[in-house]
């Protein structure tokens, strides 16, 4: 009887493995034994382990990387309600996206809501607008619809203002505003601000556990359709430890195709610091398996430290949530976890170093693989400072959509070195790319890479200026070995590596072969994580 040496050989590839580009000498064969690859090379050399291998496949010449790492999305939140959503990243037009909704309208129960929550913006569309209140009206004239826009605005139908109890701009709740026409003085459906959001969502029916559990495994069988193998979810707004329980028990009946590593926010103004210490006392950094683990304390760490999407210029981080960052920051890396925050303006970067500049007085921040996330406007000075304390800054690709938006409030170049790619390589700033998905931001990993690459956004070809851009190679490093370095597990994932948890994909096209403006279409024919295959698009 012959002894199995691999569960898997695959040959005849061309394989990056995640340590340089494509020139010169590529492996073309690699095994896998529970879970893990076990050798990585040329045919030659893993011509033994095939013969007595359980499966063998040839792959005839095509491209194999290590398995896609989004840095930064908001996955756990988006699960929940997934399957209860519309998904517009690939809607084109506001026809086509009235369309959408009257079909769902077709299909769900008399008033049920439809709703589209963030993940699109109207400059995808053709006609470089939002779809209006009549329009909600006319293909959803009794079911509530909802449709937001990022963070930026979202537009009513009347019945969903109804529902809501929203006549006229008066009943903007605090911090919110409602748009009126001009004329009529009657509300246009449009209303703007988190406040009125959150309200809105209140009012629909939350999905039964088995629903949430349902849509969470869709939508990461669709990550794994685009090559994803793991995901750093970075909690966010109105995340409570209930919000995890569709995670948990996908993990527990080991149904997660997609490795997730949580990073645990704050949700309540007044009480960060408390809820992040009952977080850190109940659990240890990196408690968990290999599947799923907690990695990390972020992205929301203090409201009163959080400049959203950057686009109030005055936002200034006072002095009272400061010194409470302090506290939160200093407990963080007493306990030893690794830690990330959101600053889009280089004057909330300013505080935020300021911050951690203490913290670093008895601490190596290095060590604990600390990190901002976004650090679009940051400033030679400040990228220096991030240098000196060993920071990583996690990149997403946020001006794909929005890019246009900031030009007239922080001008054109500011806009074209943002994010300064090239500042934050030179000063040895360890890069993670991510999505940002899936409110603020499309979700597919290949947009970002594109936009890593080209600069590009989805109306101005090229805006971010070619010295702020990455090489294909860089990007994929960015989303591949550098995401297991944020949450320290860079010596046995990330990589086509003898040791290393086995994750890679076969893309349905090379991405070191075709035009930079094709990278966004590429998808996966072959996802594998752990020697198990998550997607196959039976092509192989």
């Amino acid at each position: 009887m012959t002894t199995k040496l691999a569960d898997l050989v695959v040959t005849g590839a061309r394989v990056w493995t995640g340590e340089s580009g494509p020139e010169g000498e590529e492996p073309t064969a690699f095994a896998v034994r529970n879970g893990r690859f076990v050798a990585v090379g040329t045919g030659e050399d893993i011509a033994p382990l095939a013969r007595a291998a359980e499966h063998v496949i040839d792959l005839g010449g095509r491209r194999v990387l290590p398995g896609l790492q989004d840095s930064h999305i908001h996955a756990v939140r988006a699960g929940a309600t997934w399957g209860t959503e519309l998904h517009w990243e690939a809607v084109r037009s506001v026809a086509d996206a009235l369309e959408t909704i009257r079909l769902r309208v077709a299909q769900v129960g008399e008033d049920e809501w439809v709703c589209v929550v963030g993940g699109w913006h109207c400059r995808q569309f053709t006609e470089r607008r939002m779809p209006t209140k009549a329009e909600l009206d006319a293909v959803s004239p009794e079911n509530p619809v909802f449709v937001q826009m990022g963070y930026e605005c979202a537009v009513l139908s009347t019945a969903a203002l109804r529902l809501c109890g929203w006549d006229s701009a008066d009943d903007a709740p605090p911090g919110a505003a409602f748009d009126v026409d001009a004329v009529t003085g009657e509300l246009t459906g449009v209303v703007r601000g988190q406040a009125a959001y959150r309200l809105a969502l209140m009012k629909m029916p939350k999905p039964s556990a088995e629903v949430q559990r349902a849509g969470t495994r869709a939508m990461l069988d669709e990550f794994a359709r685009h090559g994803l193998t793991a995901v750093a979810d970075a909690g966010g707004f109105m995340m409570t430890p209930e919000s995890y329980q569709p995670v948990f028990d996908l993990w527990r009946a080991g149904a997660l195709p997609v490795r997730l590593r949580l990073f645990l926010s704050a949700s309540t103004a007044g009480r960060e610091l408390e809820e992040l210490s009952t977080w850190m006392r109940h659990l240890a950094p990196g408690f968990g398996d290999d599947l799923m683990r907690f990695s990390g304390i972020g992205e929301l760490v203090h409201l009163g430290c959080h400049d959203m999407e950057g686009f109030d210029g005055d936002f200034i981080i006072q002095d009272a949530p400061h010194a409470e960052l302090i506290a939160i920051s200093e407990r963080v890396a007493a306990a030893g976890w690794p830690m990330s925050i959101h600053a889009v303006l280089d004057s909330s970067l300013d505080r935020v170093l300021s911050a951690w500049e203490e913290v670093a007085r008895t601490a190596d921040l290095r060590a604990l693989r600390w990190s901002v996330v976004h650090a679009d406007q940051a400033s030679p000075a400040n990228i220096a400072r991030m240098a000196a304390l060993g920071l990583g800054v996690q990149v997403q690709n946020r001006m794909v959509l929005q890019g246009t938006d900031y030009i007239p409030l922080w001008g054109l170049d500011q806009v074209r070195r943002t994010p300064p790619l090239g500042d934050f390589t030179d000063a040895g700033l360890w890069l993670v790319g991510g999505t940002d998905g899936t409110r603020a931001n499309w979700y597919q990993p290949w947009t970002s890479i594109e936009w890593l690459v080209n600069g590009s956004t989805i109306d101005q070809p090229g805006l971010r200026e070619a010295r702020h851009r990455l090489s294909v190679a860089q990007a994929l490093t960015a989303y591949s070995s550098t995401g297991s370095y944020m949450v320290g597990e860079e010596r046995h994932r990330g990589m086509i590596a003898e040791g290393h948890l086995a994750d890679f994909f076969v893309p349905t096209k090379d991405p070191f072969s075709v035009p930079v403006d094709e990278l966004s279409t590429i998808l996966s024919d072959w996802t594998v994580v752990g020697g198990h295959t998550t997607h196959d698009s039976d092509t192989i």
